[in-house]
Formats: C-alpha cells, structure tokens, sequence
C-alpha cells in the first residue's frame, strides 16, 4: 500500500480508537454460523478482559452480568438470536474494578435459512450516568424516567453522529478541480445508531483529472461501516495503479468476495477529464446516474456490472458521456429513491425536483432532493464541467 494510503488508514483508524474511548463504548460481532467472535480494543477495557484470552463467546459473555439482571438479559438474548430482532438493553457487568453498567444496542443478520447468522452492536459504558443507582430497583426507575430516556437519546446521537464524521467526513462547500465543480450531501437514516454503508470519494489523479465514487454497503450496523472503509480507503489506494474505473471495480469485487462474512455493495466510480470535459464510468448494480441539463434531466443508461462481492469472475464495462459547460451529472445511493410501495415512476420525484435547476449552484440542487425512505442512508455526489478562468 502506498504511504499516504497506509497514512490514511491508520488515522482512520486512530480517529475512530479515540471515537470509541471517548464515547467509552466498543462493538462487538458474533458469527452464529463460524462461531468465531471479533471485539474492538475499548470493549476489552470496558470488561477489564485479557487480550490474550480473545474476546468473549456469548456464553463467556453472560458470565459477566450480575445475577440480578441475568434474566433481562437472557429475554433481550432470545429477541435477538431467535427473532432477530434489534435489542436495547441495559444491564450490569462485574469486572475486577467492580461493577459496571452498560448499554447494548444490537441487531441480527439473517442468513439464506431467515435465522439470525451474525449479531453485532455497539456496548456502551454508561455508569458515569447511573453512578447514583447501584441496585437493580433504582436502575429499573431511571430507565422509566423520560428525563433520563432523553438524556441517553442525545448520548446516542452524539456518539452515532462523531462515529459517521469519523469514518466519513463531508467537505464543506462546493469542491472545485480543474474543469470541475463538485458537492456532496450525505443524510444518514432517522435511526441513527444504525451505522449505514454509504459512502463516496473525490480522488485528485495526475493530468488535473479526478476520480469520484458512490457506494452502498448492504446492511447496517459495524459491519457494513467496516466494510464501506475498506471500499473507500482500497480504492483510493487504487487509484495509484489504475484510473480505469472498470478496472477499480473488478478489484473492489475481489477483494470483497475473497472475504466470505462481507456483505455485498453497489458502487459507481467515475474518472473526469478537463481536457475533453468527459466523464468515464462504471457501475456495480448501483442506480443509474441523472444527468442535467438546460434542457431536462434524465438517467443515463448502465454499462453492465454486477453488485460488488456477487461474483469473483464479474467484469466491468465503461460508459463515456460527455459534459457541456453547466451540465451536472447526480451519482447517489438508493436511499434516494427507495419507497415503501411499488410505484412505476420510481425516478420521476428525482427527475421533476432537479429539472429547471440546471443554473442553480449545486448546493442548491442537493437540496432539492429529498431521500424516499428514512430507513436508510442517502448520498448524492453532484459534479458540474465548468470553464475554467
């Protein structure tokens, strides 16, 4: 891996170390069908547990809660593993230190036979907020209380909204390149501690060219954002070897399907050439681009490709369109046309909020797009040719 991408990756990932411990919570994943089990560091420390012993089974989990609360937390266990559904529980722990109180915010995973496959969620240390009640009784009473529910709600906030600016920072503003204009706008979903997997980057490529991508990992939760940083960080990194984007994807999906527990992606990838004032893409499974212009807007048809980590053997095609000065092409992720019914005008709201805004500056064409489902996160990359001087 080159420097600055290796550079990159570890502050990554000591900008989420530090998330974590200032948020004093870990994740954990447990893998039903491999019975394997993966912990990150704070959540060693927020059990006071040796590395060297690994992270805890579920069973050698359960040995930590006090017998007082073994009961809730076997019910949360069952609504958990046995159906899979999302859990928010909080307990106590004994550790050498003493006791603890945590929070557990999980969800399952289910596999091709609907029962759950993977567990994984997020355990916060929240004594510091029961420091006052110490029995089971006076902890039962707080969680009641709507002042304290609250007061939690906004730890939750916070701790879910520094974990996504972590792992993916928007740029403030219009981005300009040479020949180029470009935005983001990234709305994550209503639920906020489900960690999405969409994600984007802008990558500056010899000969004043750029290359920007889109992406969306299946899922929620860690696994789906451990993913997503894989995607973004690999390809820029990529971007070193190769600037075709076919090229980008068919080593996105090998590198996913060589990783049996990850979860499938969709991704456009598109390389800008001020030169011709063209853009060359490709696409895995992802929805079609919009472009705009003075004249309307409409989707752009698809070069083929498949969903990323589908299938090892998949291979990319590229499309060329070309960009008149004020032209503005519009790469986002499904949340932004997903509904809850059928409905055979899936793009039209897309269509009809952009069409007449193609003078508009593009943050003001973003903010006419307003994402279909709040289930989900959304991500529109705007890119805009433009004359330079």
């Amino acid at each position: 891996m080159p420097d600055s991408a290796a550079k990159s990756a570890a502050e990554i990932l000591d900008r989420l170390a530090r998330t974590e411990r200032l948020g004093n919570l870990g994740w954990a994943e447990w893998d039903l069908a491999t019975d394997t089990v993966q912990w990150s560091d704070h959540l060693f420390e927020i059990f006071e547990r040796d590395r060297t012993a690994g992270p805890a089974t579920l069973a050698q989990a359960r040995e930590y809660v006090l017998p007082d609360d073994v009961g809730r937390v076997d019910k949360a266990a069952q609504a958990l593993i046995g159906d899979a559904q999302a859990i928010d529980v909080s307990f106590r722990i004994a550790v050498t230190s003493g006791v603890r109180h945590v929070r557990a915010i999980f969800e399952a995973e289910l596999g091709r036979d609907r029962r759950a496959r993977l567990v994984y969620g997020v355990i916060q240390d929240v004594s510091v907020f029961e420091a006052a009640e110490r029995d089971r009784a006076r902890l039962a009473d707080a969680e009641a209380e709507s002042a304290e529910l609250q007061a939690s709600l906004q730890t939750e906030h916070r701790v879910v909204a520094a974990l996504q600016q972590v792992i993916l920072p928007v740029p403030a503003g219009t981005v300009h390149r040479p020949g180029l204009q470009a935005a983001v706008r990234y709305q994550p979903a209503e639920q906020v501690a489900r960690v999405g997997g969409d994600w984007f980057d802008l990558v500056h490529l010899p000969g004043d060219r750029t290359l920007l991508a889109v992406g969306d990992v299946a899922g929620h939760g860690m696994p789906a954002a451990a993913t997503m940083a894989r995607l973004r960080h690999a390809l820029s990194a990529l971007a070193v070897t190769t600037d075709d984007p076919g090229q980008m994807l068919g080593h996105l999906n090998r590198m996913v399907c060589d990783d049996p527990s990850g979860p499938t992606a969709t991704a456009a990838v598109a390389r800008f050439d001020p030169e011709t004032s063209s853009v060359t893409w490709a696409q895995a499974g992802h929805p079609p681009p919009v472009l705009l212009t003075r004249d309307g807007a409409a989707p752009l048809d698809r070069p083929e490709g498949m969903l990323v980590g589908a299938q090892r053997t998949s291979e990319y095609a590229t499309a060329v369109t070309e960009l008149a000065p004020g032209d503005t092409m519009l790469i986002y992720t499904d949340g932004l046309i997903e509904r809850r019914t059928y409905d055979s005008d899936w793009l039209g709201p897309v269509l009809r909020a952009v069409t007449g805004a193609a003078d508009l500056p593009l943050d003001a064409v973003l903010a006419r797009l307003q994402p279909a489902s709040p289930d989900d996160d959304t991500c529109v990359l705007a890119l805009r040719a433009v004359v330079d001087g």
